[in-house]
């Protein structure tokens, strides 16, 4: 009790929503991802909320027309903690390479995550979903040292182009993955602080992330 008694607590949708009306900005942050959305993620390899950036209305106690500038967290490679279908998932040397270089162990269980090449069905998916504004791609440092790079532009299933993101989970663990493969850049940018400065590859690689997906880059780290 004396712990808590530090904490000051609010009724937290009449705090947010009078911040709103004085023009205060107020930033929300989703836990976990899309694909764990419990309506619209792989179900029942899901969570039991919803991550998605409706999700923020709900959680915050504001109404949906308060909800801008959506940034999406998308790492430059794909993780998947637990099972579920992974269409891109690499169960090979280079996987476990991406597994060592981002040391992809769960924060609490210590548990090996599942690493994969970037898919971009997914993402596009997900910019659907959340109504992206922005993508907020993370951890390009940790594909410094592969000489090439792949990633998913799409699915064929039963020798079929795929259209859309598949909802049956069945067809989605049959889908077989459509790559482009992109030059690496074999070099250490963790220390680079400026766009411009990025190897012309590294660039070349999260534009064309964008272009695929037709949600233009904010954040690159």
């Amino acid at each position: 009790i004396e712990y808590l008694k530090q904490f000051h607590f609010v009724d937290s949708e009449h705090e947010v929503n009078n911040l709103l009306k004085d023009g205060k900005s107020v930033l929300c942050e989703g836990a976990q991802g899309t694909m764990l959305d419990i309506d619209y993620g792989t179900y029942p390899f899901v969570t039991s909320s919803h991550p998605i950036a409706g999700g923020a209305s709900t959680g915050a106690g504001v109404g949906p027309n308060y909800l801008k500038n959506i940034f999406g967290v998308v790492k430059a490679y794909a993780t998947r903690v637990g099972a579920g279908p992974f269409p891109t998932e690499l169960l090979n040397e280079t996987g476990d390479n991406l597994r060592e270089l981002g040391h992809e162990f769960g924060t609490v269980t210590g548990r090996p995550r599942r690493c994969g090449w970037l898919d971009l069905m997914v993402v596009k998916y997900a910019a659907g979903l959340n109504s992206l504004d922005y993508l907020a791609i993370t951890r390009l440092d940790i594909l410094d040292t592969f000489k090439e790079l792949k990633i998913c532009v799409g699915y064929k299933l039963n020798g079929k182009d795929v259209e859309g993101f598949p909802a049956n989970l069945k067809d989605l663990e049959a889908c077989e993955a459509v790559y482009e493969t992109l030059p690496g850049w074999e070099t250490d940018i963790s220390g680079i602080r400026k766009y411009e400065e990025l190897p012309e590859n590294a660039r070349k690689y999260v534009e064309r992330i964008a272009e695929v997906t037709g949600v233009p880059l904010g954040i690159v780290s």
